[in-house]
């Protein structure tokens, strides 16, 4: 890669400047640059994407509502990751309301901790194949005897009239669902992805006060026209829970196999298209792929700075294409963009304090072969 690239936006002549390529790990690299005219100035983590790196997401203090900076959210992941795995990287995620709750849906390991929203994001099956764009949710609760299929309404969030909801351990400690319900606790017996049937079997419903949700396991909720359906149900009955994130018109069970999901404003690049929708300059983090998905990249530039004044999307398309990526998702910004590596801030928070305390982050994880 040149050290210098001359691009031309809008009429506007830039001139992209690396300042440092450094290697992290085998196949990671840190990408230091800056432009002069506009000023800018930025971080690029661009891997190489094989069996070897992962790409998780991870949700603060572990909870739907929660705060917690980037880099917090890596050293937590560190102290849990297993023996050979090494977290490389971290960048923030999704846009977030009061309280900490992502706008979008998430997956961490295939659970899923609320429903999707009409916007985009960015998904992984468990062969780490990507997949951009909007999604949408379809859910049900499969009682085997008497066969019954009813459609699940929510999850992790407040039950109204006539709803069945799913709650797991993201919510919290209790549903904090009214009396006017009826909820059953549930083991679960297997593990599959999001878009395929789990396998889960009542337990003894005498041990738990009404609303409990203890670890590991999963509540149904049920009020109305759905509430019979709960009470008939007995300790040792097996269901069957469908989770479906759905891309187009498809049953569930052709749609991908997903694992991991996290949520972004916009797809802004597509197979090298530009689609930028915000012409603002602001901090901006996206993350994005090559055309032939062999690199990964986390990107991040600073603004609202005197070195740096920030990116419109168009623009970080642009300088994307030129490191190479075609598919690209923007990230929450603003003095939410921190992107980390190696337990080091590598971007230049635009808040006063520094890092902010954001609700989820994207991981980079990498294989540590022994020598």
């Amino acid at each position: 890669m040149s050290s210098t690239f001359q691009g031309n936006l809008l009429a506007q002549s830039y001139t992209i400047k690396v300042v440092s390529d450094t290697v992290i790990t085998t196949g990671v690299n840190h990408i230091s640059w800056e432009s002069v005219e506009p000023r800018w100035s930025g971080d690029i983590i661009m891997a190489d994407w094989n069996p070897s790196v992962q790409l998780k997401t991870v949700k603060a203090n572990n909870e739907l509502k929660g705060y917690q900076t980037t880099q917090h959210m890596m050293r937590s992941y560190e102290q849990i990751i297993r023996e050979g795995k090494k977290v490389v990287a971290g960048i923030n995620g999704d846009f977030y309301k009061t309280g900490g709750v992502p706008v979008h849906s998430q997956l961490i390991d295939g659970e899923i901790l609320k429903l999707p929203v009409q916007r985009d994001a960015i998904a992984m099956d468990e062969e780490q194949r990507f997949y951009l764009g909007s999604f949408s949710y379809s859910g049900q609760l499969e009682i085997l005897a008497p066969s019954t299929v009813l459609a699940i309404d929510g999850v992790n969030m407040a039950r109204e009239a006539d709803q069945l909801i799913v709650y797991n351990q993201y919510y919290g400690d209790s549903t904090q669902t009214n009396a006017y319900g009826h909820e059953v606790v549930l083991e679960q017996l297997d593990f599959r992805p999001i878009n395929r049937p789990e396998l889960f079997r009542v337990v003894e419903l005498e041990d738990y006060e009404k609303g409990f949700i203890p670890d590991g396991h999963v509540v149904l909720s049920a009020h109305g026209v759905k509430l019979p359906y709960l009470q008939a149900l007995t300790q040792g009955d097996s269901v069957y829970i469908t989770h479906g994130l759905l891309q187009d018109q498809r049953p569930i069970s052709e749609q991908p196999a997903l694992v991991e999901f996290i949520g972004g404003s916009k797809v802004f690049l597509h197979d090298g298209q530009v689609d930028g929708n915000w012409p603002e300059r602001h901090p901006r983090s996206a993350l994005g792929f090559n055309s032939d998905t062999t690199k990964v990249y986390l990107f991040t530039v600073d603004g609202r700075q005197e070195s740096s004044v920030g990116m419109s999307l168009t623009e970080m398309a642009e300088v994307m294409k030129y490191f190479g990526a075609a598919y690209a998702i923007n990230l929450d910004g603003g003095g939410s963009t921190t992107l980390v590596a190696n337990d080091k801030v590598l971007s230049s928070p635009s808040d006063p304090t520094g890092q902010r305390r954001v609700s989820n982050a994207v991981l980079l994880i990498k294989e540590q072969y022994p020598h």
